[in-house]
């Protein structure tokens, strides 16, 4: 068997050694465009902040460190400027990947003649076409190009050496938020402008309790309450935590909690942050959050200035926020940073499209072509997803794991359910999960998930409902007993009996989400 991988990036590193022990007597050939197996986040700038929260961050198969080598208040599991990148090329020589990949090497085309996929390859001095008899697309999300402009303001991905400008960043994001804070140091001497088309969701890298990690308060005990339940005691705990900021950090001093200057500094934060919230569209759990929470220091400090979109094609005037005026700016730069972008149109002429993928990653139609790396997350992180990812879709393609009969009518119901929880999501662009109810499904159709009969121990089974939720607990060849016992709880304990309780009303959400799809119109060629 042939089989071709597209790009090597973290997801094409992870297929490249699950399919390297699943057909040791193939030829698996990995295409990548660069010469660098550093993938799009392998080289950050040295004060970006990895986006995700969770110490997996690393892939399971391969652990550099684990919660006992990681205390309390220093986390250096945070991936920082090129760590990312270092640990990727730790992992490639690990398991001797190298030899599978041909750098420099682009495709430009994936076409199926109806027997076998078809690739059009480019590297320096010549394009070929490659038969192959099964494809993973690993190339995830790409930078969305800024649009063309019609005025000659410099637009510039890569701010570095801005200095004495009026800057405008444009997206709400965590690069965006990251780089519009670097761009408003008082040492460069700029005047930036962050440009948002609506409000955003601001989570703090660490959580406001504990101290921890956001994500280290995220445990199977909480996962299991119906996602409504969760979005309803979620918002009203984001606004307890934003009004009384400085009330939890008199009950619970640590390094998470932001201090400013002046009462009048945490008054400008604290209102943008309830502005920011109040017109962030989609349920707390339904959109994408933004974790580079530093930037509402630079708000609060008045070195940052949160505008709305741009009026007119000139790039010149731009609303405030409240739309109410507009500004005029005449900024010297414009940053381009408005989130990623899919390349399956531009690979297929238009062929393929996200909602045709069972799961996110098999095709429903088309034989043994495969998306590992193109859902992301709502919180969590994209590496351990597509390790999950490439694990099924190497089980499918070995025949371990088969797809149901009636697996198009299935996507239909799934990708109709998954617009409408990520209503306020381009779902056409970005395959949007929740990262552990998400590869919990991958898991269980693995037979890997975590069960109380597998695990032959009741204590072993609460603490996992109880330690963060982890990509690191499923039952494979790498899991840990040891590193789970080591493992602390960081919920706290009134906080688990309140979830507790609450568990009755949970159950009523459960139902009441369960007749709601009963009496939901079915697709016209689903079968029962």
């Amino acid at each position: 068997m042939r089989i071709a991988v597209i790009g090597a990036g973290s997801s094409g590193l992870v297929t490249l050694k699950y399919l390297a022990e699943k057909f040791p007597d193939s030829e698996i050939t990995c295409f990548e465009k660069t010469d660098s197996l550093r993938g799009c986040w392998g080289d950050q700038r040295p004060d970006f902040v990895s986006t995700s929260t969770k110490y997996s961050t690393q892939f399971s198969c391969f652990r550099k460190w684990g919660p006992e080598t990681s205390p309390q208040r220093d986390y250096s599991e945070f991936f920082r400027g090129g760590e990312f990148g270092d640990y990727l090329e730790a992992f490639a020589d690990h398991f001797s990947l190298r030899g599978f990949i041909r750098f420099r090497t682009q495709v430009r085309q994936v076409t199926h003649d109806g027997h076998a996929w078809q690739l059009v390859v480019a590297h320096p001095g010549q394009e070929e076409t490659l038969t192959f008899d099964a494809v993973f697309l690993c190339t995830g999300l790409v930078n969305q190009k800024p649009p063309p402009i019609a005025t000659p303001i410099p637009t510039t991905e890569t701010p570095e050496g801005i200095r004495n400008k009026t800057v405008v960043v444009i997206g709400g994001g965590e690069s965006a938020a990251d780089v519009a804070n670097t761009l408003a140091r008082h040492e460069y001497g700029n005047r930036v402008y962050l440009s948002l088309r609506s409000g955003i969701r601001v989570s703090p890298r660490y959580h406001p309790i504990r101290g921890v990690p956001s994500d280290f308060l995220r445990n199977r005990l909480l996962l299991s309450f119906n996602k409504q339940a969760r979005n309803w005691f979620g918002e009203h705990f984001v606004t307890f935590r934003i009004r009384f900021d400085q009330l939890l950090a008199q009950w619970f001093p640590h390094q998470g909690i932001k201090r400013t200057a002046s009462e009048q500094a945490r008054a400008r934060r604290r209102a943008w942050d309830l502005k920011l919230k109040a017109r962030a569209k989609g349920g707390l759990f339904n959109v994408f959050h933004n974790k580079s929470d530093d930037f509402l220091d630079a708000v609060a400090e008045e070195r940052l200035q949160i505008i709305g979109p741009v009026v007119d094609e000139n790039w010149q005037d731009f609303w405030d926020f409240d739309r109410t005026k507009p500004l005029r700016l005449t900024p010297d730069a414009l940053v381009w940073s408005t989130g990623y972008q899919s390349r399956l149109a531009e690979l297929s002429d238009g062929q393929l499209a996200l909602k045709d993928f069972y799961l996110g990653c098999v095709h429903t139609r088309l034989p043994n072509l495969f998306l590992i790396g193109f859902a992301r997350p709502i919180i969590g992180n994209i590496p351990t997803i597509s390790e999950m990812q490439a694990r099924y879709a190497a089980a499918i393609l070995h025949n371990e794991v088969k797809l149901p009969p009636d697996v198009e009518a299935k996507q239909q119901v799934d990708w109709q359910a998954l617009c409408t929880e990520y209503s306020a999501i381009d779902t056409n662009n970005v395959y949007p999960v929740e990262h552990i109810p998400y590869t919990d499904r991958l898991a269980r159709e693995l037979g890997l998930l975590p069960r109380l009969a597998s695990l032959r121990s009741l204590t072993c089974w609460i603490k996992l409902q109880l330690v963060p939720a982890s990509t690191t607990h499923y039952m494979d060849e790498y899991f840990d007993r040891k590193a789970v016992r080591k493992e602390r709880v960081y919920t706290p304990v009134l906080l688990i009996l309140l979830m507790l309780l609450l568990s009755p009303l949970n159950l009523l959400f459960i139902l009441r989400r369960w007749v709601m799809r009963q009496t939901q119109p079915r697709p016209e060629n689903h079968k029962e």
